[in-house]
Parts: structure tokens; sequence; C-alpha cells
């Protein structure tokens, strides 16, 4: 995937790792009573990183199912996918299926070609492989599966709030708090490609317990400040907000919060409300923040 997309990434390689038959199921790529075995992601020659190959084994025969996953469709992944496909073939010399899944419908074209070829001199490589759509898959039937590695994704599967909502309450039934919180993060991260980020928060804090703080220990919670985009600040200070409503409940500062534009700033307001505990201390600190601004 690309490295636009890093969070969405990781969110794909945990889903990989995690619930490899799952996933195959998922795309297709699972024959029954078959083993799968992953196989290493990078090849040489060029160095290129396969976002998860793996070998399936029915008994009868042997393959590569190779999984390339696109948080939002590019017009070079069919020429990506020959040159993956003819490096895995030489790696391993067993035939290989590629599934191309794509999360988003934002800019998919509505004919995207399943084969390419190409042709270098006496050279000629034809690669053919399939379109997962994300969008086009029942989020019903996935949650009947009943793997919580597969959860964040149901957010952009056929479906809507029902399935949303069902999703999130299974999230918020894992015992494990580290894992339970950690694919809450995948679910923020996914479910804002589809529904509104606030609503996702949300409907985290009501089924998961999912605490703000767990984001900035998180790549992700860097991805925003990259990002520099409204959308990341709108998170920024919505994250203050929710600080600032357990330390003063009976106040609301949002409107001088949202006078402080330098992401820089807030991420540094945010940092202060572990230390800061009487409210005229908070009002100064909002004022010199601004006036930084």
């Amino acid at each position: 995937m690309s490295q636009d997309h890093k969070p969405y990434d990781t969110a794909f390689k945990d889903l990989a790792e995690e619930a490899a038959e799952t996933l195959l199921r998922l795309v297709g790529a699972l024959p029954l009573n078959a083993k799968i075995k992953p196989l290493p992601r990078e090849m040489s020659a060029p160095a290129l990183l396969a976002d998860q190959p793996y070998e399936v084994d029915t008994g009868n025969e042997k393959f590569i199912a190779h999984v390339e996953a696109q948080t939002f469709y590019r017009t070079n992944v069919p020429e990506r996918v020959v040159e993956y496909d003819a490096l895995l073939w030489i790696n391993y010399h067993l035939p290989v299926h590629s599934f191309v899944l794509i999360f988003s419908p934002d800019g998919c074209p509505p004919n995207i070609p399943t084969t390419m070829t190409l042709a270098a001199g006496g050279l000629t490589l034809t690669a053919r492989f399939s379109i997962l759509k994300l969008w086009e898959i029942s989020a019903a039937d996935a949650l009947s599966w009943k793997e919580e590695s597969l959860l964040p994704f149901i957010p952009l599967m056929k479906g809507g709030e029902t399935e949303l909502e069902q999703s999130a309450l299974a999230l918020g039934q894992l015992t494990d708090e580290i894992r339970r919180q950690e694919l809450a993060l995948h679910f923020l991260m996914l479910g804002s490609l589809r529904y509104n980020r606030q609503d996702v928060l949300e409907l985290l804090r009501r089924t998961t317990m999912f605490m703000h703080e767990v984001l900035r220990e998180t790549p992700y919670y860097q991805f925003i400040l990259d990002e520099g985009k409204e959308e990341g600040r709108d998170i920024i200070v919505e994250m203050i907000c929710d600080q600032v409503a357990k330390h003063f409940p009976s106040l609301n500062f949002k409107t001088e919060i949202e006078q402080i534009h330098d992401l820089s700033s807030l991420k540094q307001l945010y940092f202060d409300l572990d230390r800061i505990t009487e409210i005229e201390a908070f009002r100064k600190r909002l004022t010199e923040l601004a006036n930084k601004n």
C-alpha cells in the first residue's frame, strides 16, 4: 500500500498477520480445507514489498495467493501486480493468484482492468487478477465469521449503521484491553473513510470505552499532526474538549480552543492538560497559545 496512507496500511497488516484465513476467505482465495503459510513480503531484484503473499496448500495442489490492499484505487496497480506476480513465481515457482482489495469507492473508476500485459523486448508478462471492492462485500456475512481482526473493516462493507454499531459492540466485548484499544483505533481510522469521524468516536466511547489517550502513543496521532489538514485539526480539538470536560465538567471552552489554529500549539495544549488542575491556570495557558498564533 502507498506510504501516503500508512495508518490504513497498519490496519490491513494487522488483519493479514492475525487472521490470514479470514483475509483469504474474504477475497475468495481459500479452497475448502486448505492449509496456508504466510510468505516473506520482501522480494529481490529490485526489492519490492508486496502487501501479503501466502502459500496455499489444498492437499492436491499448492499455489501463491497474493493480496494487495489499496485504500483508494491507483492507476498503477495493474502494472505493480504484474511485477509482484513475476517475482513471486521466480522465488517460489508456484502458480500465482492475485487479489486487489480496495477499501474506499472514492475515485474508483467504474471499469477496473483485471488483466495487464507488460512487454519489454523479447519478454512479455501478462497477469490476471481479481478486484475486490470492500463496499460490495456483505458486512452481515463478515460479522458472522466472528473474527476480531476483521471488525475494523466492517464499517466499509455493504451495510449501514446497524452493522456499524454491531461491529463496535463486538469490539467492546473483547476482554483484552490493549487489543480492544488497538482494534478500536483501526476502527476509527477505517470507519472515518465512510462515516463522520466524530460520530465514530462517539460510538467507540459508548461501546468500547475507547480512550483518547491511546491516540498520542500511536503512529496515527503523528499522522494527524503531519497531515496539517482541517480534519486533523478538528480531531485534536475534539480530543482536547473531551479532556477539558473531564477536568472542568461545569465549563465549556470549545470556542476558545477553536481559536488556536496552529497544530503544534494544540498538541502542546493537549499535553499540558496532564498537569493543569486549576481553571485560571488553564485560562492563562489558552490565552498564551492564542496570542502565539
